[in-house]
């Protein structure tokens, strides 16, 4: 591990400072001392640093006993908008945030099935952000960034996603596209990365350092963190667990290879499992990834003994997978995520739960926790909401990174910057 420098331990500092306002809302400088283990002095100097650039504002102040009054912070939510894009391969939903991070507006647009392209998506993204400027005009000129996360393998670096199995996309250039959509300066990512980076702020990220991000969905996917941060790899496709071999020549996977953990516990994996269970049962003629899991939960709840059965499997399988990561990466946490989690309901997190144990090394089983979320939709958008604001920090002056950009080539880094671009307009205009 590189060793670090002055400037990357400031910058980790900005980012504990920041984590912990966003996370208690209203904060003293002795309580975020406390909360983080920095000294006084250097949260006073990098509380001042926000202040200055109108990231945090005093809030008010509170009584001490015989001496000054306290003052307190929180993030300043007039100081600009976010935009959050979830790309999925059913929806497209853009989220706007003020920069304390709480939601203003969202508009949504559902996908039909099947491959979609950039320029389609693109429109899709630049309508529904037209859409919610016009309703809140006084944004003019005040939108600060936007993170766009985009199903599959995404460079940050070089704009493109790189492998995205389930719409054929393959070294596929997004961010031409992207910005005449949202002429605001972008980041693109990939859900993964996206909920791993809400975790790490939000969730179990303030309770541990070591920890992963299992994401259930269509696809499926670990958010790796080792002290404190996101780890990316170098080509920004660490966590890349949907695409390691639970069965040996197993199930063909969306990927083009066999018997990969997400042809097994990805929505296409659970259909498969109930097709072998029940060949001519009438939920494998619903195509929409959702409805199938509602109405299988539906069918379990009813007593439907295949629906039952291909859940049951389904955590056997999953256990085995997230068993395989604890043998691996000894977590002091397991945080499963995703809209499966929700869905599917206790009966899959029940068979995990007890099964777990069986598929874990005793030491590693020992020493690890596990919690199922089941919030619906937020952590993709909430991740690439704080990634925005990351970005813009960045541009200010004040990077404060939760994870260090994926590095690259010299032959593809290119003249952009990390995971950024910024259009050639760069006004305070917003679109056309």
């Amino acid at each position: 591990m590189a060793t670090k420098t002055s400037k990357d331990i400031r910058n980790e500092s900005r980012f504990m400072v920041l984590r912990t306002v966003y996370v208690q809302h209203t904060v003293t400088r002795a309580q975020i001392s406390a909360e983080t283990g920095l000294s006084p002095g250097t949260v006073t100097t990098l509380v001042g640093e926000l202040v200055e650039e109108g990231v945090l504002q005093e809030a008010g102040q509170i009584s001490s006993q015989g001496g000054r009054p306290t003052a307190t912070f929180q993030a300043n939510p007039g100081r600009g908008a976010l935009l959050a894009v979830d790309v999925a391969e059913t929806y497209v939903r853009v989220d706007l945030y003020d920069l304390s991070l709480a939601r203003l507006d969202q508009e949504r647009v559902e996908l039909a099935p099947g491959t979609q392209n950039i320029d389609s998506i693109a429109e899709h993204i630049g309508d529904c952000t037209d859409l919610m400027l016009e309703r809140h005009p006084e944004l003019d000129g005040k939108v600060l960034g936007a993170g766009i996360s985009l199903p599959g393998q995404v460079a940050p670096a070089r704009g493109v996603t790189v492998f995205a199995p389930n719409w054929g996309w393959h070294k596929v250039p997004l961010l031409d596209a992207l910005e005449r959509a949202v002429p605001v300066p972008v980041r693109i990512d990939n859900p993964l990365m996206a909920l791993a980076t809400g975790e790490l702020w939000f969730g179990a990220g303030r309770r541990f350092r070591n920890f992963v991000a299992v994401n259930l969905g269509t696809g499926v996917g670990a958010g790796i963190i080792i002290d404190g941060q996101l780890l990316r790899g170098p080509g920004n496709s660490a966590g890349e667990w949907g695409h390691t071999t639970l069965i040996w020549n197993g199930r063909a996977c969306g990927c083009g290879r066999k018997g990969c953990v997400e042809a097994y516990v990805g929505v296409e994996g659970i259909r498969a499992t109930l097709c072998e269970i029940a060949p001519e049962h009438e939920l494998l003629e619903v195509t929409h990834h959702r409805t199938f899991i509602e109405r299988l939960m539906r069918a379990d709840a009813a007593g439907d003994s295949s629906a039952q059965e291909a859940l049951l499997r389904t955590g056997d399988y999953l256990s085995a997978g997230i068993g395989n990561l604890v043998n691996l990466l000894n977590p002091e946490h397991v945080s499963v995520l995703g809209w499966i989690t929700r869905y599917a309901g206790a009966e899959l997190h029940d068979r995990v739960r007890e099964r777990i144990a069986q598929e874990c090394l005793p030491g590693p089983s020992s020493m690890f926790s596990m919690e199922f979320t089941e919030a619906d939709g937020e952590g993709v958008s909430l991740g690439m909401a704080v990634l925005a604001l990351e970005g813009f920090l960045e541009r200010v002056g004040l990077p404060s990174p939760s994870s260090a950009p994926a590095a690259t080539s010299p032959a593809e880094d290119g003249a952009r910057r990390p995971g950024w671009a910024v259009p050639h307009s760069a006004s305070s205009a917003f679109r056309r």
